[in-house]
């Protein structure tokens, strides 16, 4: 079934109004017509069963037919610090993080970083990546839309995840020398977090004194495996364990 997000603003009571381009997705692409149903979700993990009522050029109103939660959502938010890789593999990651269920996506430039981004071209990467992002979450039944932070430096993610950690919050950097903690064990430390968040590397990974500047805000490093797995696998192997430790 179609799902679209709405703003708070266009429900009203028992009806919805649904405009701009995906009005003409509906109207225009998909073709449906007066009387069929269609899933509309808010941007706080509330899903709407809907009727379309009518159409004009722009605009589509539908009839509310069943409020639920949203049940595509983690248990809590999961946020991923994720190093600019070369070439288009933000894309992919952007996409299949946000199909397995990530909350927040934080790009950023580390030591081994290659990609640079300055001041003009990095708001027009972040406007791309949030755009996959919505895609990605209408396609797989998300509740809620994921955030494409706008790319900083290591320093400032590490402050941004030292403000978002709360009593419960379980946070990690995912490193290949790391020898002593797994993922696993990690996980089995918290039964029940309140929130996680991850760093994953470049193409080079991380220098020794990223991940010490890292555990001075007490992220831990964890090991992946026996296999060094490549940039744009890192993060999906990650939020795969999440789901199999605290959804399946």
């Amino acid at each position: 079934m179609p799902r679209f997000f709405v703003k708070e603003e266009q429900i009203l009571g028992d009806q919805i109004t649904i405009t701009g381009s995906d009005a003409h997705h509906i109207g225009r692409v998909l073709r449906m017509k007066a009387g069929e149903e269609l899933t509309v979700c808010d941007f706080f993990n509330t899903e709407y069963l809907c009727r379309i009522l009518s159409f004009s050029e722009d605009t589509v109103w539908a009839q509310i037919l069943e409020k639920r939660p949203a049940a595509s959502e983690m248990p809590f938010p999961v946020t991923l610090y994720m190093a600019l890789p070369k070439g288009d593999k933000m894309e992919l990651i952007v996409q299949k993080a946000v199909e397995l269920g990530v909350s927040e996506i934080v790009p950023f430039s580390s030591a081994f970083t290659v990609v640079k981004l300055d001041e003009k071209s990095a708001p027009k990467k972040r406007e791309r990546w949030q755009k996959i992002a919505v895609s990605a979450a209408q396609q797989c039944g998300r509740g809620r839309i994921p955030t494409v932070e706008q790319p900083m430096s290591y320093k400032e993610a590490l402050r941004h995840c030292a403000a978002q950690k709360k009593q419960g919050s379980v946070s990690f950097i995912c490193y290949e020398r790391e020898d002593g903690l797994s993922l696993p064990a990690l996980l089995e430390q918290s039964p029940h977090p309140e929130s996680v968040s991850f760093f994953v590397g470049s193409e080079g990974g991380f220098d020794e004194k990223e991940v010490l500047l890292a555990s001075e805000q007490g992220i831990v490093s964890v090991g992946l495996g026996k296999r060094i797995l490549r940039c744009e696998t890192a993060p999906l192997f990650v939020l795969s364990a999440l789901s199999y430790q605290y959804e399946l």
